[in-house]
């Protein structure tokens, strides 16, 4: 427990937890740009101010980013995120298909579904999405799960850690029909234990990506 109370002395929980909320700010605040750039820029842009803050917060700590939150750039990991990813496929079927069936279908996924089909139509808009969805597992893993559930790891237990960057996970993925939110706090205790495992933001981020390809080459498939 060394490394995580040499990790606490840099980032606490509290600090932590602002700068997630402060970010989701500036998702809201980059919204209002969506007539001038498009749907899909404003997606991507959505992505990279959730990391920025964090990001922008430890370098000016001093921070060592890439062994604070487990970086490290190894096939091994790499390959291990991909067998992980094509799991979490089969375990979020499992989870929707159970909400579903409690809370009815989900607009926000049916919406979110229907705006990556719609931008993906031309071949821009094709390359566009999947950068935006591999941007997706890498900045979302670097704030709630290199950076977050870090922080608060190197103060509490782990499954305060767990509970806590889960919570911000799904209400990132708000829905008010909660499926996607319910949906999105399981998959954030999967990849939070995965990260926690294995220590590795590369084999959560490339979890994460890795699963958001496979259902953006399902929804493809799906005639419009």
């Amino acid at each position: 427990m060394e490394i995580e109370a040499e990790k606490a002395q840099k980032i606490s929980p509290i600090e932590a937890i602002l700068l997630v909320i402060a970010g989701f700010f500036l998702i809201l605040f980059a919204g209002s740009f969506v007539y001038w750039v498009g749907i899909g820029v404003t997606m991507m842009l959505g992505e990279v101010l959730l990391a920025v803050l964090p990001l922008v917060v430890m370098i000016l700590k001093g921070v060592d980013v890439k062994n604070y939150i487990g970086f490290r750039l190894s096939s091994r990991d790499i390959m291990l995120g991909v067998v992980i990813g094509v799991f979490l496929l089969f375990f979020e079927v499992i989870v929707n298909n159970a909400l579903v069936s409690v809370f009815g279908e989900s607009e926000a996924i049916q919406r979110s579904n229907q705006i990556i089909a719609e931008v993906s139509r031309t071949t821009d808009g094709l390359i566009l999405m999947v950068a935006t969805l591999v941007l997706a597992g890498i900045c979302e893993e670097f704030t709630f799960r290199g950076f977050l559930q870090t922080a608060i790891r190197g103060r509490y237990p782990l499954w305060v850690a767990l509970v806590v960057s889960s919570l911000a996970f799904g209400l990132f993925h708000f829905d008010l029909q909660l499926v996607y939110t319910i949906s999105a706090f399981l998959m954030g205790l999967f990849l939070g234990f995965v990260y926690n495992h294995w220590r590795s933001y590369t084999v959560s981020a490339t979890a994460h990506a890795t699963l958001n390809l496979i259902v953006f080459i399902l929804i493809a498939m799906v005639p419009s």
